[in-house]
């Protein structure tokens, strides 16, 4: 195994990469899942009750290496998440049978799901990280390093907290704008119609006038 020039692993054919990937960091640091077996346990793992994070790991597109080392994934996500690789699209498809299109892994790319993944949620609490083929390895770990961070639990209260208080000052200030709008436009109706009935006074004290003035005769 040799890393390319942007710390990625190369690979020469996906039965070396899944030998690698066992023999370099010990079960159950890194899972491997090979059967539809393994599939339903995961899946019964991610959507069941549990304490910490799963992370499922594809292959980059159009190679044999993942889009995240296990080893750099840890760095990461700390000791007690369980990190899987699905190196098969049927096995892809199969998991997105059990997860649903929500919580779904697709290839190329990486998902953090957290505790409380239903097949219902809000897939943006399962932040997913998309290993582009341009794209230098660190800053896929980076990408990673902030998904996780941002999409923590505690973290992810508080956005809704703050996104709420935001949704609600924003539904204020256009309540107050309309508000305000209506205003204006009374006030300009008023205005006019001052205008009118100003003007109908003055016609109308000009008529006046002109009939008290004397008549004169010749």
């Amino acid at each position: 195994m040799s890393r390319n020039g942007k710390g990625a692993a190369t690979i020469t054919s996906p039965e070396a990469a899944l030998a690698d990937l066992q023999t370099e960091v010990s079960d159950p640091e890194y899972v491997v899942v090979h059967s539809d077996e393994d599939l339903r346990r995961l899946g019964q793992e991610i959507l069941g009750e549990r304490e910490g994070p799963i992370v499922g790991v594809t292959l980059r597109d159009g190679t044999h290496e993942p889009v995240l080392r296990a080893s750099d994934i840890r760095t990461i996500v700390g000791g007690s998440a369980r990190i899987y690789l699905l190196a098969d699209d049927e096995l892809l498809l199969g998991l997105r049978e059990i997860l649903g299109a929500r919580l779904r892994l697709d290839a190329g790319t990486l998902r953090i799901w957290w505790p409380g993944a239903a097949i219902r949620c809000d897939p943006s609490d399962h932040p997913v990280v998309v290993g582009l083929e341009d794209e230098d390895y660190l800053d896929t770990l980076q990408e990673l390093a902030r998904e996780f961070d941002l999409s923590r639990p505690h973290v992810r209260g508080q956005v809704r907290v703050i996104e709420d208080a935001r949704a609600f000052l924003e539904h204020e200030i256009l309540r107050v704008q309309e508000y305000n709008r209506r205003i204006h436009e009374r006030l300009r109706d008023a205005q006019i119609e001052s205008h009118q009935l100003r003007t109908r006074a003055e016609l109308a004290e000009a008529r006046v006038a002109a009939l008290k003035r004397p008549t004169r005769h010749e």
